[in-house]
């Protein structure tokens, strides 16, 4: 699995923040979670041997068991987590955290879009607040290698996967999303891990934009949502190089109209 990053200015940042924001237990109502079995996982990026040099193909890693989340968050668990922590609202965020986006679709502070949108997931979220809003349940953002594994599903309805992800790709984000837990299950019992939303993941540290590393000497650059690059293990996986690509564009306090988040957790 990649290796976090040091620490820089955003990560020390994001640390006092939720160092303050973890003072209390969080009494919102909790998304079931599930415990995914280890196995094997192959990465999507190949091995990098050097600038000029061929990629080699990865190793599969084995992804130790891990908990996740069966639904993203959805604004109503959001609702009751700035509740309790003002310093996460809209009016007092404070803009190292999250851009003017930030939770666009609520009327207010203490108000959503209408009482349709307590069960959608919450979205224009940055990552500061979603890993403060894991962070105060014990929990953390999944990485990237574990909620791959989540999607891949050992290989289980591969093809119907790619399908719904190609089809979503090519919808507009509708002015209301569902709310969450409408489609079945993977086999792990994880629901809407396509088709819903986008998704915040931990870290992005070892993954490559065209022939170079990231730059990852900080969390403004390691808490980037993915990354796109040749030299991947299967360059026929349209999904998979939408999924980096998106992942790579986002900067930690960026806050878009159609990501969310779920948390994960150690076995």
């Amino acid at each position: 699995m990649s290796r976090p990053s040091k620490p820089g200015a955003w990560a020390i940042a994001a640390a006092v923040v939720i160092a303050v924001t973890t003072a209390a237990a969080v009494a919102t109502v909790r998304t079931p979670m599930m415990l995914l079995p280890g196995g094997y996982y192959q990465p999507f990026f190949q091995s990098s041997p050097g600038k000029g040099k061929t990629p080699v193909a990865s190793l599969p890693v084995r992804i130790a068991a891990f908990r996740l989340e069966t639904f993203p968050v959805t604004n109503g668990q959001f609702l009751d987590f700035v509740r309790q922590y003002p310093e996460w609202r809209k009016s007092q965020v404070k803009p190292i955290f999250a851009d003017h986006q930030y939770l666009a679709k609520w009327r207010g502070d203490l108000e959503l879009a209408g009482a349709h949108a307590a069960s959608e997931p919450v979205t224009n979220v940055s990552w500061f607040a979603a890993q403060a809003y894991c962070e105060v349940r014990g929990l953390r953002l999944p990485t990237t290698e574990q909620w791959e594994y989540a999607l891949a599903d050992q290989g289980r309805n591969r093809n119907e996967i790619v399908q719904q992800s190609l089809q979503w790709f090519g919808s507009p984000n509708p002015a209301h999303f569902r709310g969450v837990g409408h489609d079945e299950a993977n086999g792990f019992g994880i629901h809407d891990m396509v088709g819903l939303v986008w998704e915040w993941t931990l870290d992005h540290d070892s993954f490559m934009t065209g022939t170079e590393q990231r730059n990852t000497s900080g969390k403004d650059d390691a808490a980037f949502c993915g990354g796109g690059s040749t030299g991947v293990s299967d360059a026929t996986d349209y999904p998979a190089f939408m999924r980096y690509a998106l992942r790579t564009s986002l900067k930690a306090a960026y806050t878009v109209q159609n990501v969310g988040f779920r948390c994960a957790g150690e076995q």
